[in-house]
């Protein structure tokens, strides 16, 4: 894995984890997550229904990657697909997705009282949420807009070479991982 930055390792690791135990991401643990939001937040009708499908289109999209073996291989196939230019606007359109889903009244922001939920359904530590929130509100205005979620998403993958970044998009980053012990540990 020489040649990838040690943050960047950290970061995609920390996502992969969020996603499942295991560091791989399936169908069912998007609509786990989606159907957790659901119920943290008490949603009905088109709110539910909104993170329903944006959820769904992550798991149908994560089916269509090839799940590598090794975690060596997962971590460079994750770097690959990240540096290919041509993906920059789909990511963009993921986290706009994302915003959707999390935006439950359809208001144009986030507020602290939804973006909880995220937090929530990837079982963090809800006293680490506000510090994410006010990381993303660039503007200081207490909510999140779509440019802020995007901004926040897209340098999250993209930043490469800020070490101490405060970016805990997928919540605290992973210090070190011992993959024989299947250790994590947080700061």
């Amino acid at each position: 894995m020489e040649g990838i930055p040690r943050i960047w390792i950290r970061k995609i690791s920390t996502l992969l984890f969020a996603c499942h135990p295991d560091g791989i991401c399936k169908p069912e643990d998007f609509m786990i997550k989606a159907d957790r939001i659901i119920k943290s937040a008490n949603l009905r009708g088109h709110a539910a229904d909104t993170v329903v499908d944006i959820f769904r289109g992550f798991g149908d999209g994560i089916e269509n990657l090839s799940i590598s073996r090794t975690w060596s291989t997962r971590i460079l196939d994750c770097w690959r697909i990240l540096r290919n230019p041509t993906l920059i606007d789909c990511h963009k359109e993921l986290f706009a997705n994302m915003f959707k889903a999390l935006d439950f009244n359809s208001d144009g922001f986030i507020q602290f009282s939804e973006y909880i939920h995220w937090w929530k359904a990837f079982d963090l530590d809800p006293s680490l949420a506000r510090i994410q929130f006010d990381y993303m509100d660039t503007d200081y205005d207490g909510e999140i807009s779509e440019k802020e979620f995007v901004d926040a998403g897209m340098d999250y993958f993209f930043n490469f070479t800020d070490g101490n970044t405060k970016n805990r998009f997928y919540g605290p980053l992973i210090f070190e991982l011992t993959f024989m012990c299947n250790v994590r540990s947080r700061y």
